[in-house]
């Protein structure tokens, strides 16, 4: 019998799923911010922006990367460079194919006043890997923490030791805005814009890339979503439900029928008509899952994971 006290096990303790965060503070990017703020401000005036993450900010269109200006063009260059550095560190020795071709998804101003913030949300779409964003302006801060800092949220669930005077808010990681710097992280990572407490804008340009040739690992219970389901979650869910439950309906009664012929000792009727209801329903959840994720490409939901 085994002697725990005296027993030494092999153990391994394996840090998994770091997740890289590129920051680049580009010099000499003064005459560029005042073209982009101009632009940006100019567009704010003649269009009513859309609502997402956005609290009391604008958020202009999404298709800022084909604004007919120049300063775009040079914008675009600094961002397909950061994006390179941030894939060669992603991809020891990748190939040239990875470090390039990058496909902007989306891509459009934030104008923060006073009082503007953004709530904690992703970057989580189709085809979408990484994201990120470029400060443009932050007009006059008294104290770095009123410049309206990016959080970026630890979700992993990992324990700390807590006691008096414990910070929970040390688990996240805050950038302090400054013009000139870019920041790109993996398109799932949680963030959230502070209240901006200065005087004038606070003003940023983000984005969101795709990359021909790179896969990546979508979760369902990650996905941002829609207005409907924010505002009439019931609703939703009955609309999705109803196709499965249909279905488990369908499957009840010929699963009844062979539940019957079998021999069932002592069993209630009422206690095999749950358990042939509950086997049908996780029948009908498992077909409703496969059909959702049959559109995915190889390499996604269905890739093999590793054993450790």
């Amino acid at each position: 019998m085994l002697e725990v006290s005296n027993a030494r096990p092999n153990v391994v303790v394996r840090d998994l799923f770091a997740t890289p965060v590129l920051v680049c503070e580009w010099p000499d990017v003064v005459q560029l911010n005042a073209k982009l703020r101009a632009m940006i401000l100019a567009r704010r005036e003649s269009s009513p922006g859309i609502v997402s993450s956005n609290r009391k900010g604008w958020h202009s269109e999404s298709n800022l990367h084909r604004w007919n200006e120049g300063c775009i063009d040079d914008f675009l260059l600094m961002l397909n460079s950061a994006v390179s550095k941030m894939a060669a560190h992603m991809i020891p020795d990748a190939e040239s194919k990875y470090l390039e071709n990058w496909e902007i998804k989306s891509c459009w101003a934030n104008v923060n006043p006073a009082g503007g913030s953004n709530r904690s949300h992703n970057h989580i779409h189709q085809g979408v890997l990484l994201s990120g964003f470029y400060y443009v302006d932050i007009g006059a801060v008294v104290h770095p923490e009123f410049a309206g800092r990016t959080i970026l949220e630890d979700r992993s669930g990992v324990s700390q030791p807590c006691g008096l005077g414990h910070d929970l808010s040390s688990r996240e990681y805050a950038i302090v805005p400054k013009p000139g710097v870019m920041v790109l992280f993996p398109s799932a990572q949680f963030h959230y814009v502070e209240p901006y407490r200065g005087e004038g804008v606070r003003i940023s340009i983000a984005f969101n890339l795709g990359h021909p040739h790179l896969d990546y690992l979508s979760y369902e219970t990650l996905r941002e979503q829609g207005w409907w389901w924010s505002n009439f979650r019931g609703l939703m869910i009955l609309k999705s439900k109803i196709p499965e439950k249909l279905h488990a309906l369908w499957l009840f009664g010929s699963y009844f029928l062979e539940e019957l012929s079998r021999p069932r000792a002592g069993m209630s009727l009422l206690k095999r008509i749950r358990i042939t209801f509950d086997r049908a329903s996780v029948d009908a959840s498992d077909a409703s899952d496969k059909s959702k994720n049959s559109g995915f490409a190889d390499g996604a939901l269905g890739k093999k994971r590793p054993l450790i």
